[in-house]
């Protein structure tokens, strides 16, 4: 199956097999898909790359999902991609936090590959993943 549209997707998780497992779901369903291993090289990425969604894990070494959330939701990346944050380590605490601060939707693991396809062919908007959980 092909994407509708073919987003450049940026995956920012330190966990390898994240990394892999989702690059791999989504390259198949015709995204194109870059991955790096911290938030500091996620920034890097999106600095140079124009990107239509950053997936970002919330804890990682060197910068951690809050702060790319934050330097994107800041300006700082032009145009500025939308921010599905992935997590582990999810409470209602935090995913109203992530999209109070502008994240556009919030997974949390490990069950992540098909929440994330609905999300970026358009079967969830933003509203859906406020009312849901």
């Amino acid at each position: 199956m092909s994407a509708i549209h073919a987003y450049k997707i940026l995956i920012a998780d330190d966990e390898y097999l994240i990394r892999w497992s989702l690059s791999q779901a989504l390259s198949q369903e015709g995204y194109e898909v870059i991955s790096v291993e911290d938030g500091k090289k996620a920034l890097e990425a999106a600095k140079t790359n124009h990107f239509d969604f950053v997936i970002t894990d919330l804890v990682m070494p060197e910068l951690d999902g809050w702060q790319v959330l934050e330097t994107i939701c800041q300006g700082q990346i032009q145009p500025p991609p939308r921010v599905i944050i992935i997590t582990a380590h999810g409470r209602d605490e935090t995913k109203r936090t992530a999209l109070e601060k502008g994240a556009w939707a919030y997974v949390e693991k490990p069950y992540i590959i098909d929440r994330i396809k609905d999300i970026l062919k358009g079967n969830l908007t933003r509203s859906d993943d406020l009312n849901s959980h």
